[in-house]
């Protein structure tokens, strides 16, 4: 209690020498001040009046300082004279006390000035929110504006994508809209689209059509909903007016007969989805949907159309065409193609002579049979395969084309000696039994005959001997290069002896050897001396050839039919000899011809002989 009053009386103290020194201060000022202004007054009048307040501020701050330092002093005279040592102490606490409640003040102060920023923002803020929602409120009152706008203008015209009858009527009235349809239908005409992009149109002048659209205008426009302007302007909309239509149904069908659309050999058939080879693997091929209209039902779909004034028709949306009944989404083609992946991995390869084939999954869809939802090797399509195998590769009995080396001329030659046969029974049973392997194999096809390539445009290859009977020439090609050309005599044609076409192979090669014909009956009748003495007539049959020609080279490539040199009877060739001096059959060539054959031709190489025209043989 004692050091509050203490503190108090300095404080009193302190404020009472405050007091009077400002008041000294204040007098001691005001002297100097008019010292000041009556020493300086002539700088004064030169400096001008707008100096005047910045002197005055610097005096007045000038005095201050002095009598805040005076004060100071007075404050320490007080205490160390007229005090006591106890009354120092207080004193001492005083002026501490004075300078927190200096720094008191000054805290109140800054908090002062800080309420008052607080009060100025908020004041801003709230100015802030104001101006918001009054920019709301316009941008509210605009979209009102614009809504009412819009409502009131899409009740009489249309939105921007809409379509009456199939004619575009964007963004016109109701009267710009009829007038539109009415020059349309003036030239009406009804597009058929199709699944091929190939369009028919029926034209109104074809059928005699007659149209007189209803006013149906208003209900259209009305059916916008013009109130939800903004969400149904940016969609799509078509609407349908009625009309009274009439039309020629004999013309009609005169314009269905002559439709290509129409004509069953420009129709594709519908196929089913299956399980079958893919790209090489097992898999589900895509359906067909082809372009096989249904008369009935597209008919009955025009005149609908016509009915309707309708600008076209699309087929497929009116159900028009035949459609497969098996899809490739079919849950059942998905469990059957799982069924086959064991034999994903199993490549069967097929060795024919020196063609190679690889069938791939192709060979697993044909010889697989599908049992209780499994798949099993079938015997018999594997049979079957192989059949069909050697259908597509024999060649033996069969026509080749060939080209000659007159011009390039094709012909057809027959090879009842020469081609490919494939054994089946054998093949058959080492395709099976690498298909019940499961793995990956290479299958050789067993041949009983073959030719000499089954790569080419025929099996004769390259090397072979060309007999030409209409030219009566003979040429011999080695590995495809020519290495001999000459004239020949062939069979006799006037003696029913002449030569026969076809495809052979040679057969046999001798030299030198005879020649003989065939062995017929010869009865020779002689006179003898039986036992008695007595001449008697003895009748006797014995078989010799026909004929016997030695030669050097004989090729025998048709039976008892070769080539071979004739230089021991012969001394011309070519031309039409063989017509009436021909041969008994065989092909006669001159001793050097036949050499270069016989040397450069082995057993087993092709024979081709030929004639232009063989139906009229000269």
């Amino acid at each position: 209690m004692e050091d509050k009053k203490d503190i108090k009386d300095v404080t009193k103290e302190t404020e009472n020498l405050n007091t009077e020194e400002k008041k000294e201060t204040t007098a001691k000022a005001d002297e100097k001040q008019a010292d000041n202004i009556s020493g300086k007054e002539s700088e004064k009048k030169e400096t001008g009046k707008a100096q005047e307040p910045e002197k005055k501020a610097a005096s007045e701050k000038k005095e201050d300082s002095v009598k805040a330092d005076k004060a100071e002093k007075s404050d320490t005279a007080v205490t160390e004279e007229g005090k006591k040592p106890e009354d120092k102490k207080v004193t001492n606490n005083a002026v501490t006390q004075s300078k927190r409640i200096a720094e008191a003040q000054a805290a109140a102060k800054q908090q002062q000035e800080e309420s008052s920023k607080d009060k100025k923002t908020a004041r801003s803020e709230k100015k802030g929110r104001k101006g918001i929602i009054a920019g709301i409120g316009c941008v509210i009152g605009l979209l009102l504006i614009a809504y009412i706008a819009g409502v009131v203008y899409f009740s009489g015209h249309f939105y921007k994508d809409v379509t009456i009858n199939g004619i575009e009527v964007s963004g016109m009235n109701e009267e710009q809209a009829k007038t539109t349809l009415d020059q349309f239908y003036s030239n009406y005409r009804l597009t058929l689209k199709t699944v091929d992009a190939e369009d028919a149109v029926i034209d109104g002048k074809d059928i005699d059509i007659q149209i007189a659209l209803h006013d149906d205008f208003g209900k259209c426009l009305k059916e916008q909903q013009s109130f939800i302007w903004f969400v149904n302007y940016f969609e799509h909309h078509e609407y349908q007016v009625g009309a009274d239509v009439t039309w020629d149904d004999t013309l009609l069908d005169d314009v269905f007969d002559d439709m290509k659309i129409l004509d069953k050999k420009e129709m594709t058939a519908p196929k089913d989805a299956y399980v079958g080879v893919k790209d090489g693997k097992f898999g589900i091929v895509d359906e067909v949907t082809g372009n096989t209209i249904k008369e009935k039902t597209f008919k009955k779909a025009v005149k609908a159309a016509l009915a309707n004034v309708q600008s076209e028709m699309n087929l497929k949306d009116n159900d028009c065409y035949e459609l497969p009944k098996v899809y490739a989404t079919d849950k059942d083609l998905q469990e059957e193609l799982d069924a086959l992946g064991k034999y994903a991995d199993c490549n069967i390869e097929l060795q024919l002579d020196d063609l190679t084939i690889e069938p791939g999954m192709d060979l697993y869809e044909e010889v697989l049979e599908k049992k209780n939802g499994t798949y099993e090797l079938s015997e018999s399509k594997v049979k079957f395969y192989v059949a069909k195998l050697a259908k597509e590769y024999d060649t033996l009995d069969t026509d080749r084309t060939f080209t000659t080396s007159f011009n390039d001329k094709k012909v057809k030659v027959y090879g009842s000696a020469f081609g490919y046969k494939i054994n089946q029974e054998e093949t058959e049973a080492a395709l099976l039994k690498a298909l019940k392997a499961g793995k990956s194999a290479k299958v050789d096809v067993v041949f009983e005959d073959k030719g000499f390539t089954l790569q080419g445009e025929n099996d004769i290859g390259d090397t072979y001997i060309e007999v030409n009977l209409s030219e009566q020439k003979v040429i011999g090609y080695k590995n495809g290069k020519k290495i001999a050309e000459g004239d020949c005599v062939s069979g006799k044609e006037s003696a029913g002896n002449g030569t026969c076409i076809g495809l052979y192979k040679i057969q046999d090669k001798l030299s030198p050897t005879v020649l003989r014909g065939e062995k017929k009956p010869v009865t020779k009748t002689e006179t003898k001396k039986n036992k008695k003495g007595k001449k008697v007539k003895k009748t006797t049959t014995t078989y010799e050839y026909e004929y016997e020609s030695p030669v050097t080279y004989w090729i025998q490539f048709n039976g008892g039919i070769g080539l071979h040199d004739a230089a021991g009877w012969r001394s011309q060739y070519g031309g039409s000899i063989y017509y009436y001096s021909g041969s008994h059959g065989c092909v006669n060539l001159p001793l050097d011809l036949a050499k270069t054959l016989y040397e450069n031709f082995e057993l087993g190489d092709p024979v081709v002989v030929y004639f232009w025209d063989n139906e009229n043989r000269k």
